[in-house]
Formats: structure tokens, C-alpha cells, sequence
């Protein structure tokens, strides 16, 4: 009796979120093909097989994946017909979610750093452009006028951005919680 056995397919979006774990934890440069297939549990002749473009193409897979997540639980969040504050709170909250409360690092700062940081630029920007805009529009539907608005939510998303940092250099996810409060109460100053 010759037996085969069936070979398991790994579920494309388990392979991006293995993926998104290793650039997260080691960065572009970092991260070895090795590493990208153990953390996936798919073979390197596999994953060259999924993205022939190599490591560069996961990292772009990994880049599309964040922005369909932003355009899914933000962009259309900002731009939805519920009460500003209702779409602020879930804004913030899929925010605390995506990084696990400050403790997890940021995907697209982990990419944007290294020697081939320039490959990813255009992307992780456009990412961050939305989350801008978004910022923006919700400021300006809680009153405030275009330039505070735009100051608003660039200041939020560098904070945003900032807190990550501390809050894995400290190993002090609660320094992202707190920003993540004290954007809720710049929201709603009236200045």
C-alpha cells in the first residue's frame, strides 16, 4: 500500500501575518529567508513559489495587507455618517488593537529603516498620508478649522508613532495607551 500524505497549505493571510511578526521584530534587513519561512511554516522553495520577487515581494505583500487593514478599519471608519466622537473612539481603538496596547512595534517603521528602506517609501507613506487625511477630516468634524485640523492630525499621528517607540524602548505599553487618551482630548479642544 503506498501512502501520501496530503501536503497542508498554509492560509495566505496566516503567511502575511508571520511575516508582518518577523519585519516587525527584526526589520527588513533582518529578517533571513530562513526565518521567513520557519515563522511561516512554509518552505523556502514555497514562499519563492508565493512571491517570486523574494524577500522585496513579501515586504510589498506585507505593505498591501496594512493598507487594505487601514482602508477597512480606519479611512472608512473617518469618513463614515456616525457621530465624530463614536468614529474617533473607533479610530483610536482599532489603533490599540493593530499594535496589541503598545506592544507591538510598528510594521512600517520597521520597514522604512535599513538599506533598503527606499524600496518601501512610497508605500508606507501613502499609509500614513490616508491615516492623515483621515485625522484631518475627523478634526475638522469636530469643529475645528483647516489649519488646526491639519496640525491635528499630524500631531496625532506623530505621537501615535512616537509613543510606539517609547512604549517598546521601555518595555511600557501604557505610555501608548496614555497618548492614545491624550488624543481623544486634543480632539475635543476648542482652540
Amino acid at each position: 500500500m503506498n501512502t501520501v500524505m496530503a501536503i497542508q497549505k498554509v492560509a495566505d493571510e496566516v503567511v502575511i501575518e508571520k511575516l508582518m511578526e518577523i519585519f516587525r521584530s527584526v526589520g527588513y534587513d533582518g529578517a533571513s529567508m530562513t526565518e521567513l519561512a520557519a515563522a511561516t511554516g512554509v518552505k523556502k522553495g514555497s514562499l519563492y513559489h508565493r512571491y517570486p520577487g523574494g524577500k522585496q515581494a513579501m515586504a510589498y505583500a506585507v505593505l498591501d495587507h496594512i493598507a487594505d487593514l487601514n482602508n477597512s478599519a480606519m479611512i472608512k471608519v473617518f469618513f463614515s455618517s456616525e457621530p465624530a466622537d463614536d468614529r474617533l473612539s473607533m479610530a483610536l481603538r482599532s489603533i490599540y488593537d493593530f499594535y496589541d496596547g503598545g506592544k507591538l512595534a510598528c510594521v512600517l517603521r520597521a520597514l522604512s529603516h535599513g538599506a533598503d528602506a527606499g524600496l518601501f517609501r512610497n508605500q508606507i507613506a501613502a499609509i500614513f498620508q490616508n491615516c492623515v487625511n483621515g485625522f484631518m477630516h475627523l478634526a475638522a468634524d469636530f469643529g475645528h478649522d483647516m489649519n488646526t485640523s491639519i496640525r491635528l492630525a499630524e500631531s496625532t499621528m506623530t505621537r501615535i508613532q512616537g509613543s510606539l517607540i517609547l512604549a517598546q524602548t521601555f518595555q511600557k505599553p501604557d505610555l501608548f495607551q496614555a497618548t492614545l487618551n491624550e488624543v481623544r482630548v486634543e480632539f475635543h479642544k476648542r482652540i
